[in-house]
């Protein structure tokens, strides 16, 4: 599903950003389509998160523009972003421990915009994660950590994503937990338009994505179409060769 086909729901084009005098996105462009999941990936430190950040509007760029559903973000609050639909699910769960998962989910609809349909959204989310259904009443904070992973990405689908951007949800998991919530994530993309996905598990951003980038030095340095038959040592190749040839 490639993106020239369709119509964009974000574009980027010609960011820069950094922290301080530290430069970290060097002129990076790309675009999520519409009904489209795409990856991202590369070694950390080179500027994902940061992009995500930037899309996201928690982080304001240097230069370059940023488009969602066809309007410029520059000046929108995060808050702002949220209630037209762009939602970012942060690296690592970042969750209210005092609050039961019922109540976090009920939060993330009432600061999104959508109090009043509150019960349609945790049907939808309870759908997609069972687990949670059971742990309702739990406080999160009580939570494992698949577990507080999973009601992480159901507060974002509480908030009726057009676009979902999830950095490392796999982060930190074993195995067997990170399977589970992979096939979590698959739910998750039949219920969200389009989806941007940072993760270091690159079969796993190549399975459930559309298409891919690597982003090296803050730019992006190849595209594709996602083929989770890519053989791992193919893409280290791909990282490891991009960092040592410098480019940008």
């Amino acid at each position: 599903m490639m993106s020239d086909l369709l119509t964009d729901l974000l574009t980027v084009k010609d960011l820069t950003a950094g922290y301080g005098q530290a430069g970290v996105l060097r002129g990076i462009s790309m675009s999520v389509a519409e009904n489209e999941a795409v990856g991202l990936l590369g070694p950390n430190g080179h500027g994902k998160t940061t992009l995500l950040r930037c899309v996201s509007g928690v982080h304001r760029p240097s230069s370059g523009t940023i488009a969602f559903a066809c309007r410029d973000t520059r000046g929108r609050s995060p808050r702002d972003l949220v209630r037209r639909g762009l939602v970012h699910v942060p690296q690592g769960s970042r969750l209210f421990p005092q609050l039961s998962v019922e109540e976090a989910l009920r939060l993330s609809a009432a600061s999104s915009g959508h109090a009043r349909d509150w019960r349609d959204g945790i049907d939808q989310v309870f759908s997609v994660f069972p687990r949670l259904k059971e742990r309702r009443r739990q406080l999160t904070g009580t939570l494992s950590g698949g577990e507080r992973q999973m009601a992480s990405l159901g507060m974002g689908l509480m908030a009726r994503p057009t676009l979902l951007i999830l950095d490392e949800p796999t982060l930190g998991l074993s195995p067997k937990v990170k399977h589970e919530l992979s096939e979590c994530i698959v739910r998750v993309r039949a219920e969200v338009s389009s989806i941007i996905l940072v993760d270091g598990d690159m079969e796993l951003v190549l399975t459930l994505t559309d298409r891919y980038h690597v982003v090296l030095h803050g730019d992006v340095v190849h595209s594709d179409v996602s083929d989770s038959t890519r053989s791992r040592d193919e893409m280290m190749s791909l990282f490891l060769g991009g960092a040592a040839d410098g480019r940008h």
